[in-house]
């Protein structure tokens, strides 16, 4: 279980930008995670998928496409959370000092790594899922 998250998360620099990474169904069940210092997993879990699922229910109600990423910005942090596939997402939070490039760069870095764990099918190989954490 330990080992599946590190894996698909080991080529974060833990002296690097991202406070958290999380790799979650749209129901909010974390498949993989890392993290600089203990948070709520359950929690940012839930709220990530439901921010998400929010947003674009509130898209859609304007008449605008759902969002394949949202970046939120808060007074000490950045968000992002980007879909990965039509059931999960990627959660990325780090410093707000960090640049929205630099985040959306990493994100698009790991959901490469992720990319390579998922068949061209877009269905995953039972042994390539990484575990819940």
């Amino acid at each position: 279980m330990e080992e599946a998250s590190s894996a698909l998360f080991s080529s974060i620099d833990p002296a690097g930008p991202l406070e958290v990474a999380f790799l979650v169904r749209r129901t909010g069940a974390v498949l993989a995670s890392w993290t600089r210092a203990d948070v709520q997993h359950e929690v940012v879990s839930v709220m990530a998928a439901t921010m998400l699922g929010s947003i674009e229910t509130m898209s859609e109600a304007l008449g605008c496409p759902s969002p394949e990423f949202v970046a939120i910005e808060t007074d000490v942090c950045r968000m992002l959370a980007t879909k990965v596939e039509p059931h999960a997402l990627l959660v990325l939070v780090a410093d707000r000092k960090v640049g929205q490039r630099v985040l959306q760069a990493s994100a698009r870095r790991i959901v490469a790594e992720v990319s390579k764990a998922m068949p061209a099918n877009g269905v995953r190989d039972q042994q390539q899922v990484p575990a819940a954490h």
